[in-house]
């Protein structure tokens, strides 16, 4: 235990200065992900209407559910944002643990266990795009987590934790259903492959096994048959996914590029995404690969190589929109494959030095140098790729969204409490106000305006916070008391802006 207390030191340091610099993103200023603010947003509205399924939109629920507790505590996002630091630094932690209890120095160069487990956990926990993804309220820290915590559990064969995890990962992102497959298919094809190899069967109840797949499957039933009324027809949030991935690409789906693009769109998340968040490192990667697989075992690869393959499908399909943070899952692979790859590299140096220095000792000294200094220097890019990449981040979060902070400052100076009908989680979340104040029907919808009326005359003046392009062909309803954020050459059309409806749909003077 003595021997492994560096290691062990140099690991918290790491994790400490990492975690230090999310922190300092999430003091700078407000969460710039308007995912964030929807997902908040939700938690904020099952509170108002348990019942409302549809407000979950195209979203699987266990993020929206995980809030809800915090919401009705007083939590605000900022909560959310501070437990993803915690979270993001949990990731490497867990995976430095697992590769150094199977590791092996059986190369060449005899690299330390411990020494390719703390590469990896650095490389993991200061890939740019995690770094950033622990600075928001996104569920990424939290389902990257999950899908580790399954790949370590299933190449284990500690099926019941496995079981637990899974059937939390398949309510939060919907790559976990493909984890959810390859695992099923693992298990119908490992038996003959077994008998193939000559091998005993795998020990344990097949009821044990199979609980991997059952647990899942029932919370993935159990929420199709939730949403079957609100969606008119079984797994319609699937069908809206890829609408609205489909509208937003301005794409139809399906195979749209012809053969040649859509090889090249394969590509997308196995390497080009890799090389612009792992940046030098990533070069390391495909050396490692097989002795992970022979190491840390195919079971725990095949969990990530699911996710991997299933973001790229998607992504061929125009069923998403391409973001980086979907690579976030995978980090922890392509950070096993990269350290794995210095001990390959290592041991090509020792070989390579024995012929030259006909020694060894000498050769092995040699090799370790040589290899090290070639991963050394590769940190040494990744930590000048974090800090561009952090920089622009925190950037963005000190310039803020003016405008609608302005728009917040003007809300919470309202007198009373009036009710305040708006369609922006980020226009709601940012005032600060209390989530009974807020009406979330959608301001481009007429029958919206019907309930503004009733409001009006109900409980006397309310008010309309949103896009000021939605409140074009209602001035009737009442002056806009409060505008931000306008382009001179389109007024009408841009920035943010309130409205006042007063009783009797009069004229207000502020």
């Amino acid at each position: 235990m003595r021997a492994r207390t560096p290691w062990l030191v140099a690991l918290v340091v790491a994790m400490a200065c990492l975690a230090a610099w999310r922190a300092a993103c999430i003091v700078a200023g407000p969460d710039i992900d308007t995912d964030a603010y929807a997902h908040h947003m939700i938690a904020r509205a099952i509170l108002a209407d348990p019942s409302d399924l549809a407000v979950h939109w195209v979203w699987l629920p266990l993020f929206h559910y995980v809030q809800v507790p915090l919401v009705a505590a007083g939590g605000t996002m900022m909560h959310v944002r501070w437990m993803n630091l915690v979270l993001a630094a949990a990731v490497p932690c867990l995976l430095f643990s697992y590769v150094r209890r199977t590791a092996r120095g059986d190369d060449e160069a005899r690299t330390p266990p411990d020494a390719t487990a703390l590469l990896a956990a650095v490389i993991c926990g200061a890939c740019p795009i995690a770094m950033q993804m622990g600075t928001t309220a996104q569920p990424e820290p939290l389902f990257a987590l999950l899908v580790l915590g399954v790949a370590i559990a299933v190449e284990r064969r500690a099926y019941l934790g496995a079981a637990a995890l899974l059937a939390c990962a398949v309510m939060l992102r919907y790559e976990a259903w493909a984890v959810l497959a390859a695992i099923a298919a693992v298990l119908v094809v490992e038996p003959s492959w077994r008998r193939w190899r000559g091998l005993a069967p795998e020990p344990g109840s097949p009821v044990r096994r199979w609980s991997v797949v059952a647990a899942p499957v029932l919370l993935i039933l159990a929420w199709a048959v939730l949403r079957r009324p609100v969606d008119g027809q079984w797994f319609g949030f699937l069908r809206q996914t890829h609408e609205f991935a489909a509208g937003a690409l301005n794409e139809n789906g399906g195979i749209v590029h012809g053969v040649a693009a859509s090889a090249a769109d394969l590509l997308y998340y196995p390497v080009v995404v890799p090389v612009r968040v792992l940046g030098p490192v990533v070069w390391l990667a495909p050396f490692g690969v097989r002795r992970t697989v022979r190491q840390q075992g195919a079971r725990f690869v095949i969990v990530f190589v699911a996710c991997l393959g299933f973001v790229s499908l998607t992504w061929v399909m125009r069923s998403s929109l391409g973001l980086d943070r979907h690579f976030v899952a995978v980090v922890p692979l392509y950070a096993t494959f990269a350290a794995q790859g210095v001990a390959v590299v290592a041991g090509w140096g020792v070989r390579v030095a024995r012929r030259l220095l006909q020694a060894d000792r000498g050769a092995l000294i040699a090799g370790r140098i040589f290899a090290w200094t070639l991963a050394m220097l590769s940190l040494a890019g990744l930590g000048v790729e974090l800090h561009v990449w952090m920089g622009f981040w925190r950037a963005s979060i000190v310039r803020g969204w003016p405008e609608r902070a302005a728009l917040g400052a003007y809300l919470r100076s309202l007198s009373g409490a009036p009710t305040i009908f708006c369609d922006d989680a980020t226009l709601e979340i940012e005032s600060g106000l209390d989530r009974r104040r807020f009406d979330r029907h959608w301001a481009d919808d007429p029958h919206t305006w019907d309930r503004v009326a009733e409001v009006a005359r109900a409980e006397g003046a309310t008010y309309v916070a949103t896009w000021r392009r939605k409140l074009r062909g209602h001035e009737k309803a009442g002056p806009i008391v409060f505008r931000a954020g306008f382009d001179p050459t389109d007024e009408d059309a841009t920035g943010v802006a309130v409205m006042r409806v007063a009783p009797d749909g009069g004229r207000f003077e502020r």
